[in-house]
This record gives structure tokens, sequence and C-alpha cells, in this order.
């Protein structure tokens, strides 16, 4: 009895060591943690002399290279939207480019865009992105699919949502150009399209595009002669019509069930003229393909400001000291630990 009264059970003796342990645990990190920054503060402390001269030399460095030899650059982006440009066409053409801006003589980047050597030699770099990341392309199929699911009864406008989705964003891709002047960026945002547009792939399929809107334009304006011919004879015929019950007369005429529905005509003729004003929108604004968003001119560099560089500077300092005091403590106790073993 008394050695059952003594004994506690296994259960509670575990969890009553795991929390100990825990609590240990905590407290000697947190200790730990303590520690280190005393150490760091008093290592700063004892040496601030040493920062202070680090510091000073990095800041008189940082200012030296942003004012006379850091130069500026300026950026801008400009949106294209294209129904025969993808993201591998684009970025070919870009790393072209850039190929092109790599070399001392820019000879050849001025010939590719069709500018002069002087605005060539000004350009750093380009790049492309989509304008729709993968990220979203893979929310808009989930939300379609989520549109689709709730679709019971209103499909019609289910679909007229997800054609606002789906508008064109896949197909706009987002250019960006750094260059030394500001001032060539708005006639290096000609050149870029003109680059972009002249592909022969782009090119012949606009070229083609443009061919069948025309042909499919002249199909339509003579249909739509040939329905206004059609609605005159239509609506003398009832005039006749009408006039003949009116008066009388013993005049031969078409029976009604001869006659077009002139609702069907007069539909059929607001249709074509429809679909007119569409091809001639299409013809004006060059949907397939055309600047959304063009270059803008920015003077203010896209450098790091100059207290920028100076923070930066002071933190790669004061990091650079505690490397090298550890360095050199590391050193001394390898001096020691020679001494100590021979």
């Amino acid at each position: 009895m008394e050695q059952e009264k003594k004994t506690l059970p296994t259960d509670e003796l575990d969890l009553a060591q795991l929390f100990r342990f825990i609590r240990n645990g905590f407290k000697s990190f947190g200790y730990s943690i303590l520690n280190a920054l005393a150490n760091i503060r008093a290592i700063f402390i004892d040496n601030k002399f040493f920062f202070i001269a680090l510091a000073i030399v990095a800041i008189s460095g940082s200012i030296l290279y942003s004012k006379l030899i850091e130069k500026k650059y300026f950026t801008s982006s400009m949106i294209i939207k294209s129904e025969y440009l993808n993201m591998r066409i684009v970025q070919n053409s870009i790393e072209k480019l850039n190929l092109l801006c790599s070399e001392k003589d820019r000879t050849g980047l001025a010939e590719v865009l069709q500018i002069d050597k002087a605005t060539a030699k000004n350009i750093l770099r380009f790049s492309a992105s989509n304008f729709v990341s993968e990220k979203d392309r893979v929310e808009i199929e989930i939300l379609k699919e989520q549109l689709n699911s709730l679709a019971v009864g209103r499909e019609e406008l289910v679909s007229k949502v997800i054609g606002k989705i789906e508008i064109g964003n896949h197909q706009s891709f987002q250019i960006s150009v750094q260059v030394n002047d500001p001032d060539i960026v708005k006639h290096l945002e000609t050149a870029l399209v003109i680059h972009f547009r002249e592909n022969d792939y782009v090119k012949r399929r606009i070229e083609a595009n443009v061919q069948n809107l025309l042909s499919r334009k002249t199909k339509l304006v003579s249909e739509s002669r040939k329905l206004d011919s059609l609605k005159s004879a239509i609506f003398m015929n009832y005039q006749t019509m009408a006039n003949q019950r009116r008066d009388g007369s013993n005049n031969v005429i078409l029976s009604d069930k001869y006659l077009t529905d002139p609702v069907n005509v007069f539909k059929e003729d607001l249709n074509l003229n429809r679909e007119l004003l569409d091809i001639e929108e299409i013809l004006l604004v060059h949907p397939y393909f055309e600047v959304v968003d063009d270059l803008t001119t920015f003077r203010e560099p896209a450098n790091f400001s100059l207290l920028k560089v100076i923070l930066i500077s002071i933190a790669g300092s004061i990091l650079t000291g505690y490397i090298l005091l550890g360095l050199w403590k590391f050193n001394n106790y390898l001096a020691t630990f020679n001494r100590t073993t021979q």
C-alpha cells in the first residue's frame, strides 16, 4: 500500500517531464538570442572607431560612384496586343535585341529597329512579359469552371461573363525598355511597334486578314444593295395591293402567298448593316495588332536615390566590419591553438 501511494502514474510523470523540457528549451533559446545580441552590441561598442571608419569609407565611395561613375537610366513600358503573337515569339525577338544591345558597335541594333546609331547607343536593354501572368490564367480557368457549375438556367448570362473575362488579355504583352536618354523613348516606341508588326509571320497574317475583310465588305455591300432593291419592290407591291383593294381595280398583281415576309427582309438588312459596321470597326481599330498602352517618358531616373545608396552602404559597412572582426578573431584563435599544440 505504501509503495503504491509513493509511485505516480507514468502518464502524469511523462507529461510533467515533457512540459518541463519544453519550458527549459524556450528559456535557453531566449537566453541564447539575448546573449548573441549582447555580444554583437559589445563588439560594436568596443570597436566603434573601426566601424565609423568603415562607414565613412563606404559613404564616400557610394557618393563618388553615384555622382561620377554610375550612369543614370530610365525605364518605361508599353502593352502590345496581337492575335498573332505569343510569348515565345516576343521573347525570342527581345533576346535578339538584347544581344544586339550587348555589342559595342550598335550598328546591328540600329539596322534592326531602323533607328539612328546615336539612339541605339542610348538603349541599355529590353524585357518582355505576359500582361496576364500564369497564376492569373489559372485563377481565370478556375473561375470559369465555377461559373459553369452555377449556370443552371443562366447559360446566356454566364457565357457573357466568361466572354468578358477572356477579353484578349492573354494576347497582350508588356514590353519594357531601359535607356540612358529619356528623350528617345517616343521615337523608340514607334520603332518597336514597327519591329513587331513587320515580323514576317505577323505581317503575312495581318495582310491576309485585311484582304479577307475587304472581300467580305465588298460582298456585303453588294448584298445590301440587292436587299435595298428587294425592299423597294416589296414596298411598291404592298402599296399597289393597298390601292387595288381601295379602288376596286382589275389590275393583275401577285397574290399574298407569293410575297416574301417583309419582316425577315428588313431583319436581314439590319444584320448585314451590323456586320458591315463590325468590319469597318476592325479595319479602323486594327484589333489584331494594336498598342494598348504606349511608352511614357519619365524624367526621374530608375536608379537608387543617393539617400538609398548611402543607407545601403552604411549597412554593408557594418556587416563587413563584423565579418572582418570575426575573421581576425578566428585567426588569433588558430594562432593560439597552434602554439598550445606545439
